[in-house]
């Protein structure tokens, strides 16, 4: 998606950041399909609610992103990375009790 006429640099900034942005909700969304797979797999109906969180923390994260490529300033967003790192911690610590410990 084109950003509006804000010139050169600035413009580029705000597409990498929009696309920063959905290639991170992207993955959370992916790992949130491979819970629930395994959910099915293993029918697991616990997992179907972590899988759930998932897709709304890629919903947020998406809308996150829409937020910030809608403003008309770039800037930095440290709050907003702290609270995606975190998010992405728990997914991980998730994905590893998925694998490891059988439900």
């Amino acid at each position: 998606m084109p950003s509006r006429d804000l010139g050169g640099e600035r413009a580029a900034q705000r597409e990498r950041t929009d696309l920063a942005w959905q290639r991170s909700a992207f993955s959370v969304l992916a790992l949130a399909g491979v819970v629930l797979g395994i959910a099915a797999r293993r029918d697991a109906p616990a997992l179907l609610a972590a899988s759930l969180a998932l897709i709304g923390v890629a919903g947020a994260v998406w809308r996150r992103g829409r937020a910030a490529y809608l403003r008309l300033e770039v800037a930095a967003q440290p709050r907003a990375l702290a609270v995606l790192s975190t998010a992405t911690a728990a997914a991980a610590l998730l994905a590893a009790v998925v694998v490891l410990v059988p439900l």
